[in-house]
């Protein structure tokens, strides 16, 4: 990797300092394998993989979702009681029944009756304001010295991030998470004054996340924070198996360049033209959906789905990095993370708009 980018000093904050609400995006739908805990763990591959027809294997999705009301740009937020939209289960009301015209409130329920659960978003900024979203691992240390993902999102939210680094997975750390992002997990130091070793995952650990993700949970991996990647795809790996994803450990050198070839039949790839990418690790493609492609045709994100949840398999670690955040002009990194935390939401739930003004037509 070359060093020397990734010390560009920046505050990414200054990117994001004006954003509104917008009109209905797409929110998603899919099915796809059960368990497969029963099978035993390859940390070089991943199990056998599906077909992408939602029956026995994993593939990508597509989706909709409704608009929320006008964001007024401030990130602190009363959230008031209130009721659901027929009084009786906290869903959708019923045909014929008069919704109900309370405000949309972080409680599980459809208080303003519109067919959306919990789809609050006061700042305007693309972020469910009742989105529980989890950071396994560490940032590298290129950044600014912070964890500049976790920072964006406690910007724009009034749940902070949890930030379990290296805490032991299981289904009561979890619990409560709607989407969970893996940072560095590297089991090799990186650096005498780098970022230090992760522990490898347990068997119990990978269980406890297959169970997580099936259940409905959104998992986003990222990779390539050092320059021998070898036991880091090894860790990472085990945590993909399940669901027929990972990283393959032949294809370590997705070069330099961008990722300028983007699914348009995805959501994840809205309004994204271009992602720079730094010697990242090729996704495997057999399974799931192909999202984007880099220089000579090589992978560079793979989405798919396991049961309710979804899954995104990005081959880079560089949009978690500030330099990166800077080139507002040249990459959509902001937009990028905002499609793929919608897209792994729930479907029904914490569903909200994409800022217009992020989105080049």
């Amino acid at each position: 990797m070359e060093l020397s980018a990734r010390f560009r000093g920046f505050s990414f904050l200054s990117v994001f300092a004006a954003l509104c609400a917008c009109s209905s995006d797409p929110d998603v739908e899919g099915e796809g394998r059960g368990s497969t805990a029963d099978k035993p763990l390859d940390a070089n591959g991943p199990g056998p993989g599906g077909d992408g027809d939602g029956d026995d294997g994993v593939s990508g999705g597509d989706g909709d979702a409704a608009a929320p009301g006008p964001g007024d740009g401030d990130l602190h937020i009363d959230l008031p009681v209130g009721g659901d939209g027929d009084g009786d289960d906290g869903m959708a009301p019923e045909p014929g029944t008069t919704p109900s015209r309370e405000p949309e409130v972080c409680d599980g329920k459809d208080n303003d009756g519109d067919g959306e659960i919990d789809n609050v978003d006061a700042g305007g900024d693309g972020i469910c304001d009742c989105l529980n979203i989890g950071t396994i691992g560490r940032i590298g240390p290129w950044s600014n010295g912070g964890d500049i993902f976790k920072d964006w999102l406690d910007a724009r939210s009034p749940l902070p991030a949890l930030e379990i680094g290296d805490q032991e997975l299981s289904p009561e750390l979890l619990e409560g998470l709607n989407v969970v992002v893996v940072l560095r997990a590297d089991t090799a130091p990186l650096g005498e004054d780098g970022s230090p070793a992760h522990h490898e995952f347990s068997e119990a650990e990978v269980a406890a996340m297959e169970a997580w993700v099936n259940a409905g949970g959104g998992l986003m991996t990222t990779i390539g924070y050092q320059g021998d990647e070898s036991s880091e795809v090894q860790n990472v790996n085990r945590l993909l198996h399940p669901f027929g994803l990972g990283y393959d450990p032949e294809l370590t050198e997705l070069n330099n360049g961008f990722l300028a070839d983007w699914n348009p039949d995805h959501p994840i790839s809205n309004g994204v033209f271009q992602i720079a990418i730094h010697n990242g690790v090729e996704p495997y493609s057999h399974a799931g959906t192909v999202v984007a492609r880099g220089e000579r045709d090589r992978v560079g994100i793979v989405a798919g789905t396991a049961q309710d949840g979804h899954v995104i398999v990005f081959g880079d670690e560089w949009v978690t990095y500030d330099s990166e955040w800077a080139d507002v002009e040249e990459q959509q990194v902001e937009l990028l993370w905002l499609n793929m935390i919608k897209w792994m939401s729930p479907p029904r739930s914490c569903q909200v708009a994409i800022p217009p003004d992020l989105i080049v037509r």
